[in-house]
């Protein structure tokens, strides 16, 4: 494991780099393949696909999330299935993904991420260990980054507003996932300083969006009902969240975490599929 100091460097730059995908990752080159014409074999709508894309951002944190549940033998029947469930997921919506690919930005992204998956994957199906979650740490990293570009560019292929919006909800979900997998690190004694610095950003970044949704101009009422159940959600699992900072004592709360994880998850769901909707409604 790198010295502290080194891997705090490293995890600031990580943390700069994620909080400016948005404006940066249009104009990044994620790959060194040679470019092909871009695969058409497939009609998906903006909304549909950019849901999708925006979904593998989620699998990404939660797969690792119920990694480290596994490991440190947290509501384990549960974490494996969900584990599982969500490698599959992973897969079969990455080959749905390849069938449709509008614009060279998309191909690009969708070759990174292909071959961050097939870092990841292995790790993930091993049996959990610590020195399987220090590899996970920066691997996933790249995942969940190399996801998010694959989910702008969907949403750069379409430049509905409402489609943006998506994905922005889309946001919602892997966050709800992000911050019980750096929860668990650190009750897992792993990455105590970075992993509380970067559920702080998501926390942050989480009720920023809501906000952000809420405030829309393109937020119609049923979408502003669905964010006022997400927040009834959200209020116990980020108050279980930083109910204590010794990891002994956050140990003992992880059950609830999870629990509360994946009820958040379920209330985002529901943002992103009345947005989805609202966009298939919307006149061309």
């Amino acid at each position: 494991m790198r010295p502290l100091c080194e891997k705090l460097v490293a995890d600031t730059f990580r943390i700069s780099s994620w909080l400016l995908a948005t404006l940066t990752c249009a104009t990044l080159s994620w790959s060194v393949h040679a470019e092909a014409p871009p695969a058409k074999t497939a009609q998906m709508d903006a909304a549909s696909v950019v849901s999708m894309a925006g979904r593998q951002r989620m699998l990404s944190q939660r797969m690792v999330k119920t990694y480290l549940m596994l490991g440190q033998g947290i509501a384990t029947n549960d974490a494996r299935t969900l584990l599982q469930n969500s490698i599959k997921q992973f897969d079969s919506q990455l080959a749905t993904l390849k069938t449709y690919q509008p614009t060279p930005e998309v191909q690009r992204a969708l070759v990174t991420l292909e071959d961050d998956w097939a870092t990841c994957k292995p790790l993930l199906t091993a049996a959990p260990s610590k020195t399987g979650a220090v590899a996970l740490y920066d691997a996933n990293e790249a995942l969940q980054y190399a996801a998010h570009s694959v989910t702008l560019a969907y949403d750069n292929s379409s430049g509905a507003k409402v489609v943006h919006l998506t994905s922005l909800a889309g946001r919602q979900r892997m966050l709800s996932q992000r911050m019980a997998k750096f929860y668990f690190y650190r009750t897992w004694g792993l990455y105590d300083i970075p992993a509380a610095m970067e559920l702080n950003l998501s926390r942050a970044h989480f009720t920023a969006m809501l906000i952000q949704i809420e405030k829309s101009p393109y937020a119609t009422a049923q979408t502003k009902a669905a964010v006022a159940q997400v927040r009834r959600e959200w209020e116990p699992y980020q108050q279980i969240l930083y109910a204590n900072h010794d990891p002994a004592k956050m140990r003992q709360d992880a059950p609830r975490v999870a629990e509360l994880s994946e009820r958040v998850l379920a209330s985002t769901e529901e943002l992103v599929a009345q947005l989805v909707s609202q966009a298939q409604a919307a006149p061309n």
